[in-house]
């Protein structure tokens, strides 16, 4: 009956194991038919991006050339008055740059006054607020004599004069730094005022001719669009073909894969049942083996005397 039993395990083994080299066989022919699908879609569908990414550079080509087309119209009739303004602005800069000369040359003076008061080295405005602090505060908590008193007055004194003139002389210095770099930015500004009063008075002269060519370049521009656009569309149709078919093929996949996956655990199931079999099988062999010592009486160990148990050849 068990050698029966074990020819149908491994009959059962056997057309598991065929099965499953047929679906597998299967699965990779579906696996290669769906990189192809996929493979085919994305080229198709970079060819798309790359027409769309050309098509968008046309468009906003197209976009630029309607605005100057339209601002070249209008441009011809505004230039000379745009020129004047521009004049008028530079002129203003020009009379700013004077008044901050004047305010630079009247600050310069008052620090340079102001450094001779306060030594060869300028003393530093936050230190020396630490340092009248500090003084206030012994002033006003330690008791003292009237003469050291007297010494503490007019050493207050003169370190507030001190800090009066040194934060005068910071402030001094700051305004200083923003009239600098306000008068940078004016000279910056009046530079860029007169290269655009040269551009102007120079596209006057040619806006005709360009006017001409960038409508000529507009309408070629438009019918590059128009053809590249049917392109893309044609090519996106036939990806989209690629894409169904690859989702048809993906699905067949997947039912092949749960197939396989369902006969790989049948497959290893009946394996193991044999495995099983065989080891009880072994140990039966072995328990008659031990039955036979004890039946002669000889001296069996305890696992020995476990396996005899296990078979119920022995009572405990």
């Amino acid at each position: 009956m068990t050698e029966n039993n074990n020819h149908v395990e491994s009959l059962q083994t056997i057309n598991y194991k065929t099965e499953l080299q047929k679906l597998k066989k299967i699965l990779r022919e579906k696996e290669q038919e769906a990189l192809e699908y996929r493979a085919k879609r994305d080229e198709l569908n970079n060819e798309v991006k790359m027409l769309s990414l050309k098509i968008r550079e046309y468009r906003q080509q197209l976009a630029v050339y309607r605005s100057q087309i339209s601002e070249i119209i209008e441009e011809k009739n505004k230039l000379i008055e745009n020129i004047r303004l521009f004049k008028e602005q530079k002129n203003k800069i020009t009379e700013r740059l004077a008044e901050i000369r004047q305010q630079l040359q009247e600050k310069r003076e008052k620090l340079k006054n102001i450094r001779a008061m306060l030594g060869r080295r300028i003393p530093n405005a936050e230190e020396l607020a630490s340092k009248l602090e500090k003084l206030e505060w012994e002033y006003q908590t330690r008791a003292m004599p009237l003469e050291e008193e007297k010494i503490y007055v007019e050493r207050i004194e003169r370190l507030e004069k001190l800090l009066v003139k040194a934060r005068l002389y910071e402030k001094l210095k700051e305004e200083v730094a923003k009239l600098r770099e306000e008068a940078s930015n004016l000279i910056s500004q009046r530079k860029d005022l007169v290269e655009k009063i040269t551009e102007y008075s120079q596209n006057y002269l040619s806006l005709k001719e360009t006017l001409t060519k960038l409508k000529s370049e507009r309408d070629t521009l438009k019918s590059e669009i128009e053809k590249l656009t049917k392109e893309r569309d044609k090519i996106r149709e036939t990806a989209n073909t690629h894409h169904q078919k690859l989702l048809e093929v993906n699905q067949e996949i997947k039912r092949l894969q749960e197939e396989i996956e369902k006969i790989a655990i049948l497959l290893k199931a009946s394996q193991l049942s044999k495995i099983i079999e065989e080891r009880r099988r072994s140990k039966m062999m072995k328990a008659k083996e031990v039955y036979e010592k004890y039946k002669r009486g000889e001296k069996l160990t305890f696992d020995e005397f476990k396996l005899l148990l296990e078979f119920n050849m022995v009572k405990p």
